[in-house]
């Protein structure tokens, strides 16, 4: 679905509900690995079993909004921040790899701002 605005042209594109579980999961697994901790310690401070935690981490499984606010308050975040995708941990070679891309890329583009003037 498209809808204009004066300046803006928005594309809603809908949304299925295993991107959303698969989303979710994904996000907690990250914030688990960036606070160092087990799924079994998450899942005991969640009062859940781990499998339950190794389910929704794989998007088998999504969660009530009671375990959601459990988990707000455990990581220290917003609820939609569970449903962003952005969250991702990037290797060290990763990153460096995409530094060497936005170099090469910023030299093309001064190569191209030069040869227009």
């Amino acid at each position: 679905m498209i809808e204009k605005t004066k300046k803006y042209v928005y594309y809603n594109e809908m949304i299925e509900e295993s991107t959303i579980k698969t989303t979710l999961g994904m996000v907690i697994k990250d914030l688990r690995h960036k606070k160092g901790i087990t799924q079994e310690k998450l899942a005991e401070f969640l009062g859940i079993e781990r499998q339950s935690i190794a389910a929704i981490e794989t998007g088998k499984r999504f969660i009530s909004s009671e375990l959601l606010t459990k988990l707000c308050n455990f990581f220290n975040v917003e609820p939609y921040v569970f449903f962003l995708k952005q969250s991702k941990t990037y290797k060290e070679e990763d990153l460096d790899n995409i530094k060497q891309i936005i170099s090469m890329l910023e030299k093309i583009y001064s190569i191209v701002s030069k040869t227009k003037r």
